[in-house]
């Protein structure tokens, strides 16, 4: 038995009222739980084991999967589901967690950066938030993209800058030999270096162009495209919110 606190990734349905419940917890990483019962609507752990809740846990080890016993939510964070824009960035936040991360491998740094994350989103800096996370997210698996020099030659581009999937920045003479690349602004490059760099109380005083979120997005893809076993599921959801988005209107 163990008392934790965590946020819940995803959840499945077994059997008639139970749940199969991903949590990130702080203590012991990620915990896949069955929550009996949970289904039902009188039933305690109802409420505590909804996707995106931050919650304390009692939870008894078991042979195959644990159980989750008994919840107190901390933060429901019901706004990030009942937000198409943003349950769809948190569902992709969560799938990437759960890909990436093996069951008990903790890290108190990628349950804050989480839990960050989220209330980032909850205040509707979605693009921003996103970006942050990816980049800090490879950082703390040991990941961190080379931003300083070309991760080829080792040398600090000059002219034109682009990023490879294989994770670092490249210099306009290395180009060729890492194709395919994006092309980044000289901006996007240095946001990039302080969204690594600095404290997490100082991202929030940044406020990047809509371009350099672009060009971030497209070099983060690549990425953890590069890495992945297979494309994520929850980027459908993000694509079809941005297909069917009603046009801006301008004043």
């Amino acid at each position: 038995m163990y008392r934790t606190e965590g946020i819940v990734l995803r959840t499945r349905n077994l059997g008639e009222a139970d749940k199969i419940v991903t949590l990130y917890t702080k203590t012991n990483g990620k915990v896949v739980a069955v929550a009996r019962g949970a289904r039902r609507i009188r039933n305690r752990l109802l409420g505590p084991t909804q996707v995106f809740t931050q919650g304390r846990y009692l939870i008894f080890t078991g042979k195959t999967l644990d159980t989750l016993s008994q919840g107190e939510i901390v933060n429901s964070f019901q706004d990030l589901r009942e937000d198409l824009d943003k349950m769809a960035a948190t569902m992709y936040l969560s799938e990437l967690v759960d890909v990436l991360i093996e069951p008990g491998e903790a890290s108190l740094e990628i349950y804050s950066l989480l839990l960050n994350t989220l209330k980032m989103l909850s205040q509707k800096q979605i693009n921003y938030a996103l970006r942050v996370f990816e980049l800090r997210f490879a950082k703390h698996l040991g990941y961190e993209p080379q931003l300083n020099n070309c991760i080829n030659c080792n040398n600090f581009p000059e002219k034109a800058i682009y990023f490879s999937r294989q994770g670092g920045v490249v210099c306009d003479q290395c180009r060729s030999q890492l194709l395919p690349v994006q092309t980044i602004s000289r901006g996007t490059w240095e946001l990039a270096k302080r969204i690594l760099a600095w404290d997490w109380s100082r991202i929030s005083i940044l406020h990047p162009s809509e371009q350099s979120l672009s060009e971030l997005e497209a070099c983060m893809r690549a990425f953890y495209d590069y890495r992945l076993d297979k494309p994520l599921q929850s980027l459908d959801f993000i694509h079809t919110l941005k297909e069917f988005s009603p046009p801006e209107v301008k004043n």
